[in-house]
């Protein structure tokens, strides 16, 4: 999986969609995963929400970092898109910010 995906995932019996927050070539399938909440972000964003653009995602949509999880390969159902190269680069800002990680691409 690479980072920035958005996957088609189940999670007990939800249907959902998750983002991959981070993976690279060396560790393709043991990334975090963080939900894909299709609603606008409030006003005032909280550092745990990334805001998704149109060219993302069809709908007002945020990333939530808040409920980040280990990525579970068994738990994908299928792709079902890609961040753009702004909303990665947002996100990352968001990681580094919400879950003091550093990011490897810098």
């Amino acid at each position: 999986m690479r980072r920035g995906a958005i996957l088609q995932y189940v999670v007990g019996g939800q249907r959902l969609r998750a983002v991959v927050v981070t993976a690279d070539r060396y560790n393709t399938e043991n990334g975090l995963v963080a939900p894909l909440r299709e609603r606008a972000a409030p006003a005032l964003t909280p550092a745990f929400l990334v805001p998704l653009s149109r060219q993302d995602w069809p709908t007002a949509a945020t990333i939530d970092l808040s409920r980040t999880r280990t990525l579970d390969p068994s738990a994908v159902t299928g792709p079902a898109g890609q961040l753009t190269a702004e909303t990665l680069r947002l996100l990352s800002i968001a990681v580094r910010t919400y879950l003091g990680a550093g990011d490897p691409a810098r």
